[in-house]
């Protein structure tokens, strides 16, 4: 299956990007949690953009718009009373599998969401980190059925480490030396 390939070829980017997401740390700021939101939504913003007219995709069941995290982002900027930032440069992710290669690291980021959610301070917003909430894993699922309609393994393994790689920089924060353990717990 496909999602298990994706899963094992990008685990080296995925432990880490999680090195690089320091809201957690115990001297975390808010304005450490503000810049991650608006680097989020750089990123997002921007591949979602490419996701929306992404006629593979969406001809595969991908549903761009009803998975777009931009407003959830937007909402929790606004909150904070902090502007959005600039857009990232993304990754080609042209033909089903590259377009579904970067949407793994998308949707997988979801999941982790609620990881990073549970571990919160109660008293910040974060309708982002929550995700889809309940939804989350009906919608995995749903994912994991247009993926299994990729032909080109190579191509959709590519676009996911391009993927993560464009992440991992656009974060522009330094790594911290070890992932946090629930995250390898998460994904065990």
């Amino acid at each position: 299956m496909l999602l298990k390939l994706l899963k094992r070829e990008t685990h080296d980017l995925h432990v880490e990007a999680e090195r690089h997401v320091r809201i957690l740390d115990p001297d975390a700021t808010e304005a450490q949690y503000v810049r991650y939101l608006q680097r989020m939504y750089g990123f997002h913003a921007a591949i979602e953009a490419a996701f929306a007219d992404h006629a593979e995709l969406a001809a595969a069941g991908f549903d761009a718009a009803g998975r777009s995290k931009r407003g959830l982002i937007e909402a929790d900027l606004a909150i904070l009373g902090a502007p959005t930032g600039p857009l990232a440069s993304i990754p080609d992710v042209r033909g089903l599998a590259r377009g579904a290669g970067a949407a793994y690291v998308v949707e997988g980021s979801t999941l982790g969401g609620a990881f990073i959610l549970a571990k919160m301070p109660a008293q910040r917003t974060a309708r982002f980190l929550a995700g889809y909430g309940d939804d989350t894993g009906p919608r995995w699922k749903q994912f994991a059925a247009v993926v299994a309609q990729v032909t080109d393994e190579a191509a959709a393994i590519a676009a996911a480490r391009d993927t993560f790689a464009t992440l991992i920089a656009w974060l522009e924060e330094p790594a911290r030396p070890q992932p946090r353990p629930f995250f390898r717990e998460a994904r065990a």
